[in-house]
């Protein structure tokens, strides 16, 4: 008998039905927050020339690509080195692609502290993730090829993993394959690593095998990297012992040396996140929950502060552990105002009224601070004009604030108001170039952005002197001038000027051969007089190079700190400070004196008399 044919269409799984507007709202939170980390890092990325050790790392990774040996800054930091080796290989070589590494590795940070804060508490999470997403020390960390956002990365991908289900725990081997990276992208990583061994031990069993198995991982993953795939045998020994040498020297070996940088940076440049830490920790204390969060925040501050010697890798790790306490308080800020009140047009005059007097009484602060400044008159007018809109406005909130709901509560939208606009505006001028923002304390080893200008003169000067001089390691042109780096201050001038078959990086003891036939010389200031004697011809220009940290932040003076709590003009200058880092003295960069001879010097713009 046979069985009619069905008419109705087969449904292959290419027919199932996906709901994307399910997708899209779980997604939306996510992409809201990374273009929220987008925004300030983008807007950075190439605002500076590398940083000498920016430049050192990247010397390295080209010369990985091409097959050559590294120095000592790229058997430190293989890992970075090597990430920037596939930038260059996949992009090729420039700042934005030696960055572009640790771009991404600050995205991922915000995603990872995002994972890790809802295994706390949901809101946890996202708190944690937009703090750090606008976090200067952070913005400014995924803007540079240093390791500190590679190193800061792994620290929240191994904690996660620590903090994962029970049932969804990796291997020990795994474990040991995530640990063995942190050293490899920072000398900072041995003291994570260490760590991290220690609390897997702690939670395991079977302790032996274990760590069997986790030093078998570990010691995996840093042969692997540190040898380059085994292309440099001697890789893993070099790595080991430049490794734990720059760990010793620059930062075990120095306790408390920079010990205020920590906090100068809480108080300036991450001041929002200080006062949600803070406010985090007295609601931990009185609550006795989170206790952990604050253990967390006062074993990295307190790290930082013996032993980071105010390393932008150290501040690093002391914000990003003091950041999940202050998501707590914004969590707990955000729970304690009652949003559905706003609705109410009682509520809302009580909040706008309130905004009002706030700045009212600002303006008359600072207007009684400010003195008459030789009007009496006016600064009497404006002081008895501001005296009676305060009145009127302190009047109407009494008469409001009968008839709102919950008055008191809908006032904790002022303070989070405030700390969002700081922290965004914080955010977005993190890597402004300009002298607008001289007292921080995050481009105390960044390259001044005039250096570039000097560079760009000097390879004009060369594509005029020799667009010509055709030879097979110069293949186009132009790039033809004999220069002569003295290695104290060779980066990021060798970076820069990579593309000159010429250029030669000498110790002192090789420096007087070398200025034989050098049309271009880059010296230290101290070494112009010896030179000059021998060179007698040469111009010499004094070039900015690289940025330092202000005295009055590298030695805050303490003694008017602690008397200005209590003295409001310190609370505006202080305010005022905070909104636009202006110092009474900023400090000059360090400068290098660079040697042309007359016909350069007048190609790249200079006087060509010495």
């Amino acid at each position: 008998m046979s069985v009619p044919a069905s008419s109705a269409p087969e449904r292959s799984l290419l027919d199932r039905e996906i709901p994307l507007g399910a997708v899209m709202l779980r997604l939306a939170p996510w992409l809201a927050v990374l273009i929220l980390a987008a925004l300030p890092r983008l807007y950075g990325l190439r605002s500076y020339p590398l940083a000498p050790q920016e430049a050192r790392l990247a010397w390295d990774a080209s010369r990985l690509v091409a097959g050559g040996d590294l120095t000592t800054a790229g058997w430190t930091q293989p890992l970075a080195t090597a990430l920037a080796a596939l930038s260059f290989f996949l992009f090729g070589p420039g700042d934005g692609a030696a960055r572009l590494i640790s771009l991404l590795a600050g995205f991922a940070s915000v995603a990872l502290a995002i994972r890790l804060g809802q295994r706390i508490d949901p809101l946890l999470g996202w708190a944690s993730g937009i703090l750090l997403a606008l976090s200067p020390t952070f913005v400014v960390a995924s803007t540079r090829l240093d390791g500190t956002m590679l190193l800061v990365s792994l620290a929240l991908a191994a904690a996660c993993l620590f903090l994962g289900p029970a049932p969804t725990r990796p291997s020990a081997v795994m474990v040991g394959l995530l640990l063995g990276t942190p050293p490899l992208a920072h000398p900072l990583g041995w003291i994570l690593t260490l760590g991290g061994t220690a609390i897997a031990l702690a939670r395991w069993s079977h302790r032996s095998r274990n760590l069997v198995s986790l030093v078998v991982g570990a010691l995996l993953t840093i042969t692997l990297t540190s040898t380059f795939l085994f292309t440099r045998p001697d890789g893993l020994a070099r790595f080991l012992v430049t490794s734990w040498q720059t760990l010793v020297t620059e930062f075990l070996g120095q306790p408390f040396a920079a010990w205020s940088r920590p906090l100068v940076l809480l108080a300036t440049e991450e001041f929002p996140i200080l006062v949600l830490a803070l406010g985090g920790a007295i609601l931990s204390i009185r609550r006795r929950a989170a206790r952990g969060l604050l253990v967390v925040a006062f074993l990295g501050v307190g790290s930082a502060i013996l032993f980071g010697n105010g390393r932008a890798s150290a501040l690093a790790l002391a914000v990003t552990s003091a950041v999940f306490l202050a998501g707590y308080g914004l969590c707990q800020l955000l729970r304690a105002i009652p949003w559905s009140t706003l609705r109410r047009s009682w509520d809302s005059a009580v909040l706008g009224m309130s905004a009002l007097a706030l700045l009212l009484g600002l303006s008359l602060i600072g207007r009684l601070l400010s003195g008459p400044q030789g009007d009496a008159f006016a600064w009497l007018a404006g002081v008895v004009s501001l005296l009676l809109l305060l009145f009127v406005t302190l009047w109407s909130i009494q008469q409001l604030w009968r008839r709102a709901v919950a008055p008191r509560r809908t006032l904790l939208v002022l303070p989070l108001l405030a700390l969002s606009f700081l922290a965004s505006r914080d955010a977005m001028l993190a890597n402004a170039t300009t002298s607008y923002r001289p007292g921080t304390v995050l481009h105390g080893e960044d390259s001044a952005p005039g250096l570039r200008t000097t560079v760009d003169r000097l390879r004009r000067a060369s594509m005029d002197l020799t667009m010509f001089q055709f030879d097979p390691r110069d293949p186009t042109g132009g790039h033809g001038l004999v220069i002569a780096l003295h290695d104290s201050v060779s980066q990021p001038f060798a970076w820069y000027l990579r593309d000159f078959p010429s250029l030669r990086i000498v110790s002192t003891s090789d420096l007087p051969r070398a200025l034989a036939d050098a049309q271009v010389i880059v010296i230290p200031p101290e070494m112009h007089a010896g030179i000059a004697a021998a060179r007698p011809e040469l111009v010499w220009q004094p070039v900015p190079a690289q940025l330092a940290v202000p005295a009055v932040l590298r030695s805050p003076p303490w003694g008017r700190l602690v008397t200005g709590i209590v003295d409001p003009r310190d609370w505006r200058e202080y305010i005022s400070f905070l909104l636009y880092r202006r110092i009474a003295v900023p400090n000059l960069p360090q400068t290098v004196l660079v040697g042309l001879v007359p016909e350069v010097a007048t190609r790249a713009g200079y006087s060509a008399v010495p």
